[in-house]
């Protein structure tokens, strides 16, 4: 992979973060009710989930190599549409529920609630599997070149999910404003949806 490549692969990790999901919602929900230090070990369970699909991914990928990299257009428009149907689905998506202040469970169980709700969500997997192949040369997915891959989705992950949850607790109040989580949605379906056309039309 080329730097242009990790780079965006890391700006398509930190956008499928900050769209709106179960994960999304729950640091969101987390920081706004409880402050930054519960909602940044619950997002730390979700990016290892993350992570472990990403890993079963890329390291059963090279098994089926000789079945997708004939098809690897195919499967890049695809993988275009599904983020465009992502972003459709943020902009239409329902106003957020913040949940009330509840009490603070330990950073541990903090962060096995983020992983959780990270590996019993397929959604992940199966994003992965539709982004990858766009990314990724399948004949020469060696440890080495797994880790890297890991490496800047984890990256990726991490950035946009601390974004979210540093700017929920600087400026609550504004979050808090009535029509500021369709707004959200919004702005987060158009980031998607465009990044949806130009990996389709790559």
């Amino acid at each position: 992979m080329t730097l242009l490549d990790f780079t965006s692969l890391f700006l398509i990790a930190f956008v499928f973060v900050i769209t709106p999901g179960p994960g999304t919602l729950a640091v969101f929900a987390k920081s706004m009710a409880q402050g930054f230090v519960p909602a940044f070990y619950l997002s730390l369970g979700m990016v290892l989930g993350d992570l472990v699909y990403l890993a079963a991914v890329l390291f059963s990928l090279d098994l089926f190599a000789e079945v997708i990299t004939p098809l690897m257009d195919y499967v890049r428009v695809l993988g275009g549409l599904y983020l465009i149907y992502l972003g459709y689905g943020a902009w239409n998506a329902h106003k957020v529920k913040l949940s009330s202040k509840s009490k603070h469970k330990t950073n541990a169980k903090e962060f096995l609630t983020g992983l959780i709700i990270s590996l019993t969500n397929p959604k992940v997997m199966i994003f992965y599997i539709a982004i990858l192949p766009a990314f990724i040369d399948l004949s020469q997915v060696s440890i080495l070149y797994a880790l890297e891959i890991l490496a800047t989705v984890g990256v990726g992950l991490i950035v946009g999910i601390s974004v979210i949850n540093i700017t929920v607790g600087k400026i609550k109040k504004i979050f808090a404003k009535p029509g500021m989580d369709v707004r959200i949605n919004k702005i987060s379906g158009t980031i998607m949806v465009s990044v949806g056309v130009l990996l389709g039309l790559s």
